[in-house]
């Protein structure tokens, strides 16, 4: 078994999936750029179950993250007879910048929010 993390930008919005089992999952594509290459990026299809596959649903097209799971491959024979090969991760664990940063990132604070964060520093130190 090999494992193995990417990092990259979606290429589709997610989509929803239920197995003939009846359980969740959700299946994306990533585009992943391959360091100090010029060549086009690699794109690699992210399968999720349970709660993981809720955590890409939130997810939208053009969104960075990163996935990190076991590797699989995927081979198929297309309607013109050619065989086509897709690296696919069946992650365990995505980071994005919507889970780091919900709300679009935003920091800002009203300015007694900022201060009441900040140490009175006229306080007696007892030492």
């Amino acid at each position: 078994m090999m494992t193995a993390a990417a990092y990259g930008r979606l290429g589709q919005d997610p989509k929803s999936i239920t197995t003939q089992s009846g359980k969740s999952m959700a299946a994306a594509s990533m585009a992943v750029v391959i360091a100090e290459q010029e060549a086009p990026p690699l794109w690699v299809n992210i399968l999720a179950f349970g709660r993981t596959a809720d955590d890409l649903l939130r997810l939208q097209k053009g969104d960075m993250v990163s996935a990190s799971g076991r590797v699989q491959r995927s081979t198929w024979t297309g309607a013109d007879g050619t065989k086509h090969e897709q690296l696919q991760i069946i992650a365990d664990s995505l980071v994005s910048s919507r889970t780091v940063r919900p709300h679009g990132g935003s920091r800002k604070q009203s300015a007694g929010a900022r201060q009441e964060q900040l140490p009175d520093l006229n306080d007696h130190v007892p030492f």
